[in-house]
């Protein structure tokens, strides 16, 4: 969405998705989102890869843990996976979550 490669200003698509399995264990890959914005419908804490390279808050390689996300929230960040959980203890609580492309 907006200036981010081709995406388009306003989404076009929607996937309704369950967070699945575990970043960092490569015997459980969890669902590939191809650079999608999401909406949280119920907020609380995210497990993400986002797009590109994070040196910053990451829980291992390529994950990230948000906390607090309030309630019906159009996430401004691009990602790639809505994990589950991490290897280091890191859990997803929010739920209602749609994929916007």
């Amino acid at each position: 969405m907006g200036q981010y490669g081709n995406q388009p200003d306003f989404g076009t698509r929607a996937l309704t998705i369950t967070p699945q399995g575990t970043a960092g264990d490569s015997g459980d890959p969890g669902q590939l989102l191809n650079s999608a914005a999401l909406y949280i419908g119920t907020g609380g804490t995210l497990c993400v890869t986002v797009v590109g390279p994070t040196d910053t808050g990451a829980a291992e390689p390529g994950a990230t843990i948000f906390t607090n996300i309030p309630n019906g929230t159009f996430f401004p960040v691009i990602v790639d996976y809505v994990w589950e959980a991490t290897d280091e203890g890191g859990t997803t609580t929010c739920s209602d979550i749609i994929a916007l492309y």
